[in-house]
């Protein structure tokens, strides 16, 4: 069954899933701050890697980044992100540049309002 994702979706869910964020707090207990910079900064490096791929036209690996993308953002319970990653990923399935380009406006849009809520 193929994901249809409607325009506005990611705006529902909250930016993070305070349960997977005390839950990866108990985990990683001295580490988590470290899990937090790991986590920004392998996000600018995607986001870097998205803008690339579609400027390129290579729509595969625009792909292939924002499925990587969608993962850690998951991992980490950014769901808004999880959710706007899953419209790049399928964009890029289908090969729909333009729908490409407003997925990764939104997924940059979403990681703006998150960064600032990355620390403890």
């Amino acid at each position: 069954m193929e994901y249809v994702f409607m325009p506005g979706e990611d705006s529902l869910l909250p930016d993070l899933d305070p349960a997977v964020q005390e839950n990866l707090r108990e985990l990683m207990q001295d580490d988590y701050l470290l899990l937090l910079d790991t986590f920004i900064i392998d996000a600018e490096k995607r986001l870097g890697q998205l803008r690339t791929f579609l400027a390129s036209g290579d729509l595969e690996s625009f792909r292939r980044c924002a499925h990587s993308f969608k993962g850690s953002s998951g991992n980490m319970g950014a769901l808004a992100l999880q959710q706007v990653c899953t419209l790049a990923e399928q964009a890029g399935i289908h090969g729909d540049a333009g729908a490409a380009g407003d997925a990764l406006e939104r997924i940059e849009q979403c990681y703006r309002q998150l960064r600032p809520q990355l620390h403890p």
